[in-house]
């Protein structure tokens, strides 16, 4: 497979395919645990779901963080001719992010109960959410290197091995949780075990790919450490903050919810948290097929290239953020009905809720794309702007300014302006991005 002189039409699918596999089956974790606790254990164990998903969101996050910012250099190294210097970054990436997972073990052993108060456990939740928690924290570092694996596995150039642990994980997954939860009667508990050890086997089956003919991946002697981790930072960041803002807005949501709204509408945004993650974990692996050729040509100075691959991206993302806001907006109760028991409160909290807030699935998918392209192209700035912009500054300020202005139903309304709001400012950095090393960390 060579990223700088095969076809590009049939390098996109080749990548295409299994990151969309891997993506759809890597959501399918939190879908199946969303839909089996919703109709196995019942709604306050849903709205407690809810409560622990910015704690996993840290978790898959930082693995998001060093796996691509670690490969996005590793690639564009690659495309320079320096391998050893690709290698230098992959190394660095893994033994930095085993370190952040033991402080992460450390910190979830310790504090998981005052965490747990903080991300808005109440009396009735919070056994629930502890109940989850408590497994989680057995195979942490599962959850945190199971998406770094499957990106450098994807990355250098074995996408099919990723996409194989993905789908052997996320069947174990869905066995277990229905196991686990039914005839065992485990709760939320037998749930997150489910979860733990599908990821448990995805790392298994990743882990193969360096015993492989294929693996071009090496663990050598770094050099410039602090200056190097800092760009593996800077390049991830952006994609970091992209996951790390589900938990993010997910407690902002959580908290104004519960305020202005009641338990039951948390209900209901718990369904629309959980198709968030299965709709981001689609448009992410639009961008993470992009990724590796993109970095690959841009170190290769291959600008038409370039180009062309990007063209056909935002062609696939505006399609499925197309069909994605069109299912929400004619099917609300059909989406909630897969969740939970629909009663009549519901029902009339349910239909208003999820038309509203898939309208914004459209302008998500663009932005969430231009983010991974700007990465790609080493425009780190540009990306983390779009990044900080959507995921924190206006969605945080909207969440909080909305409800006071109008009312609590107007908290529906906060994704779809400010995802318009972010797409004005994608469109003129993907105008502006020339092809220059410039802006970068």
């Amino acid at each position: 497979m060579d990223f700088l002189k095969d076809n590009l039409k049939k390098l996109y699918f080749r990548f295409l395919i299994p990151s969309l596999g891997s993506a759809m089956v890597m959501s399918i974790y939190t879908l199946t645990d969303a839909v089996v606790i919703g109709k196995g254990v019942g709604a306050d164990a849903l709205a407690a779901l809810s409560i622990t998903t910015p704690l996993l969101c840290i978790l898959m996050s930082m693995g998001i963080l060093f796996g691509v910012g670690g490969s996005v250099q590793m690639n564009v190294s690659r495309g320079t001719g320096d391998h050893n210097r690709a290698n230098r970054f992959f190394t660095l990436s893994f033994f930095t992010l085993a370190l952040i997972s033991l402080i992460l073990w450390l910190s979830y052993g310790f504090g998981i109960s005052p965490l747990l108060r903080i991300m808005g456990a109440n009396d009735i939740l919070y056994p629930y959410a502890m109940s989850y928690m408590k497994y989680i924290n057995m195979f942490l570092p599962a959850a945190v290197f199971s998406n770094y694996i499957a990106i450098f596995v994807r990355a250098d150039g074995d996408p099919n091995r990723a996409m194989a642990g993905v789908l052997l994980g996320g069947a174990v997954n869905i066995v277990l949780d229905i196991v686990f939860v039914f005839p065992c009667q485990m709760g939320m508990g037998g749930a997150a075990l489910a979860s733990v050890l599908g990821m448990v086997v995805q790392v298994t089956v990743g882990i193969t790919h360096f015993f492989s003919m294929k693996n071009g991946l090496k663990f050598i002697k770094p050099k410039h450490i602090f200056s190097s981790v800092a760009q593996i930072i800077g390049n991830g960041i952006s994609s970091f903050f992209n996951e790390l803002a589900n938990g993010f807005i997910v407690l902002l949501f959580n908290v104004q919810i519960l305020k202005y709204c009641g338990e039951s509408a948390l209900s209901v945004y718990s369904v629309i948290s959980n198709c968030v993650i299965l709709v981001n974990s689609l448009f992410t692996g639009v961008g993470q097929t992009i990724q590796p050729i993109i970095a690959t040509n841009y170190g290769a100075g291959k600008w038409e290239r370039i180009q062309k691959i990007r063209g056909m991206s935002y062609l696939t993302i505006t399609l499925m953020g197309a069909v994605f806001s069109m299912s929400g907006i004619l099917f609300p109760l059909v989406i909630c009905g897969a969740f939970m028991e629909v009663n009549s409160e519901i029902e009339l909290l349910a239909q208003n809720a999820i038309r509203t807030y898939f309208i914004a699935f459209l302008p998500m998918g663009i932005n969430l794309l231009t983010s991974y392209y700007l990465q790609s192209v080493l425009s780190v700035r540009k990306s983390l702007c779009i990044s900080l912009l959507r995921n924190i500054v206006l969605s945080g300020i909207a969440i909080l300014i909305f409800p006071l202005i109008f009312d609590g139903g107007s908290l529906w309304f906060v994704m779809p302006v400010v995802e318009v709001v972010v797409l004005f400012v994608s469109i003129i950095f993907v105008k502006t991005t020339k092809f220059m090393k410039k802006d970068t960390v």
